[in-house]
């Protein structure tokens, strides 16, 4: 019974799901947290690798003042090393707070289930390309931010007046579809690679990649020079990432040590465990497989997958210690606060040269497709779009995104952007801003204890990834792959994503060959006379641009053909007819009754007739597994079942 002055703890919960609209999109408060559990997991990689490529930048460590005038002096000062350590520990507060508050803000404002960090990406281009190794670059690191700072500004400007949605929804239906299964093969890519992933794809000099999955001692890592003075410096001191080794046996005759790694196996048989707990419906499957292979990676012994020796993973280290040292001296502090005031407010705007001028347009058009690509395709992942090719909250997630860019570049960090690890939350069943906020309180409880969740291994969360690329293919089959207007655009985008690291270069790839592709047959049909505006590809492209299904065709209906079939996979429940089956030889009364059988058919519609045709496994006319039985009303297989299409006319009109 309720005393005057409490509030009734129901209505506090029907008014959160009106907010959110839990019911209207399926879904409830536990799986809400649960898809936020399981995002967060996935993306919180991002603390350890964001803080590591930016402090590569140098930030505003400068050398001491005994070596302040030698060149490439921030190479081999122990005054800037040290300088460096507490610069990258300050980095992953700066990390967790941009992130958490982005992510606070899409789900309280624009109610989407989209996580946001500092992107991927972008925070090497602002190191290695702007700002240069150690500031060995041609702008400064302060300077740099303020570009960022800018470029979050022009977007919110973009997304208010509304010209940034208007140029997302002119993308051709065929190129948002593909972005998803492109993304897919990128985040797929990301968990195979060693950085983010299981070591199972390495580095080729002469393919480019090959496979991989061999143990630290036998990996051979590149090593880059950035300038004549540092080349001149005879110490150890090359940049090397995670993903730039090759597994070839260093000398002739060596044993090949492929697929010998105990952490590529780990990250492998996590995948096949994510994969049965999918496959039999277990709720959080994803994050069981990321704490299980964590949980292994936690032991310092001599365990050949522990994430604490510099035998299993060499990379990192500082403060005099080597890599795994580091790594379990930090693990061991368990809860810990670092500052940003190395980093908060460091803003100069020094305009100077045209190279900060070329920096910023860079961040301008690279994070805005990265956006744009990634929050649509993570929205019809989530099933969230429109028939008119939008979503709800479109305008309010990129007014987040740029709003939280320029936030983040206060702070002190790369652009921060939409991300596509929030693939797996919705996979576990997030529609809501609740997905969204639940992560960025996992972001700010980082804060305190960021050395936990900071030694989450790359081999734990790259099963997430390849698995999250596998269900991103879905929306590929609604591409119609019989129109090479479509499917080459469509394929340039997915297949350029994972090959360059880039969702932006996909997007650019795809939407060139799309105008190309089908204006230079436009152009090609008009001069041959055949006005091609009034042409069946003329209203498929006009509708395409408005991210519309294609108007259905005026012309008299023909003998369809192979390519005009458009394949779509659904599941249909099949119940033979109340009779008995009578085999040979068996009295009447000892019949055994039809059985009920659930199959899997590839539904085809011919486009003109809609007449639907059941097969299996793409095969016309032939019997699903194990049926038994002809469909009633057929009787017979259609004519050319199994040598071609089957002729008009010969189809069931109802299954």
């Amino acid at each position: 019974r309720r005393t005057a002055g409490t509030e009734d703890p129901l209505a506090k919960m029907e008014a959160l799901d009106k907010y959110f609209k839990m019911t209207e999109r399926g879904t409830t408060l536990g799986t809400e947290i649960r898809a936020g559990i399981t995002t967060f997991l996935t993306l919180c990689y991002i603390l350890a690798v964001n803080s590591r490529l930016l402090g590569d930048s140098g930030g505003p460590c400068e050398c001491s003042e005994a070596l302040k005038d030698v060149p490439g002096c921030a190479f081999f000062d122990p005054e800037y090393d040290q300088c460096l350590e507490e610069f990258r520990r300050q980095l992953v507060t700066v990390t967790a707070v941009s992130a958490g508050t982005a992510c606070v803000l899409m789900g309280g404002f624009a109610n989407l289930p989209f996580a946001l960090a500092p992107g991927m990406g972008l925070n090497a281009y602002f190191t290695y390309d702007v700002v240069g190794v150690r500031g060995s670059g041609n702008i400064p690191w302060k300077t740099a931010l303020a570009a960022v700072f800018i470029e979050g500004i022009v977007f919110f400007v973009l997304t208010i007046t509304g010209l940034r949605v208007l140029v997302a929804k002119l993308i051709p239906k065929c190129l948002k579809l593909s972005m998803t299964g492109g993304i897919g093969m990128f985040l797929a890519h990301l968990g195979l690679q060693t950085a983010e992933g299981i070591g199972l794809v390495v580095s080729d000099v002469a393919t480019g990649l090959t496979l991989g999955g061999c143990p630290p001692k036998t990996r051979r890592y590149a090593a880059y020079l950035y300038s004549e003075e540092i080349a001149n410096y005879p110490g150890d001191f090359f940049p090397i990432t995670a993903d730039t080794y090759t597994c070839d046996p260093p000398n002739p005759g060596d044993p090949d040590e492929r697929m010998l790694s105990p952490t590529t196996w780990l990250g492998i048989c996590t995948v096949f465990i994510i994969g049965v707990m999918l496959k039999n419906k277990v709720k959080g499957a994803i994050i069981m497989g990321v704490l299980m292979a964590s949980i292994i990676s936690w032991f310092k012994g001599n365990s050949g997958v522990s994430y604490f020796r510099d035998e299993v993973y060499p990379l990192g280290g500082g403060g005099g210690l080597g890599g795994g040292e580091y790594r379990w001296e930090y693990f061991k502090k368990v809860a810990k606060v670092e500052g940003m005031d190395m980093t908060a407010g460091k803003l100069s705007f020094d305009w100077d040269g045209g190279n900060l001028a070329l920096a910023l347009f860079t961040f301008l058009y690279v994070d805005s497709l990265d956006t744009m690509g990634t929050l649509f395709a993570m929205a019809r992942f989530a099933g969230l779009m429109k028939d008119n090719g939008d979503f709800d909250g479109s305008t309010r997630a990129f007014m987040v995104d740029s709003f939280t860019t320029s936030f983040g570049a206060l702070l002190g960090t790369s652009p921060v952007t939409t991300y596509i690890e929030s693939a797996p939350g919705i996979e576990e069943g997030g529609r809501t801003g609740l997905v969204a906020i639940t992560v960025g309180i996992l972001f700010y409880l980082c804060c305190f204890f960021a050395p936990i969740f900071a030694s989450i291994p790359p081999w734990a969360t790259g099963p997430a990834l390849i698995v999250v690329g596998a269900m991103m293919m879905r929306p590929l089959v609604e591409i119609d792959w019989y129109d090479y207007g479509q499917a080459i655009p469509a394929f340039i985008t997915v297949i350029i994503m994972p090959l360059t690291y880039s969702i932006a270069y996909g997007i650019i790839g795809g939407l060139m060959s799309f105008l190309a592709i089908n204006g230079l047959d436009f152009i090609v049909q008009a001069i041959m006379g055949k006005k091609p505006w009034e042409s069946e590809d003329f209203r498929r492209f006009v509708a395409s641009l408005q991210g519309k299904d294609l108007p259905p065709s005026e012309s008299p209906p023909s003998p369809p053909t192979a390519e005009d079939v458009d394949a779509k996979t659904r599941d249909i429940s099949f119940t033979p007819p109340a009779e008995t089956f009578k085999p040979k030889g068996v009295a009447p009364e000892a019949a055994t009754p039809a059985p009920q059988r659930q199959s899997q058919f590839v539904y085809s519609t011919m486009p003109d007739t809609g007449f639907p045709m059941g097969h299996p496994g793409g095969m016309p006319g032939m019997m699903p597994p194990g049926m038994g039985m002809m469909p009633p009303g057929m009787g017979m297989m259609p004519p050319g079942a199994m040598g071609g299409m089957p002729s008009q006319g010969m189809y069931p009109q109802q299954w």
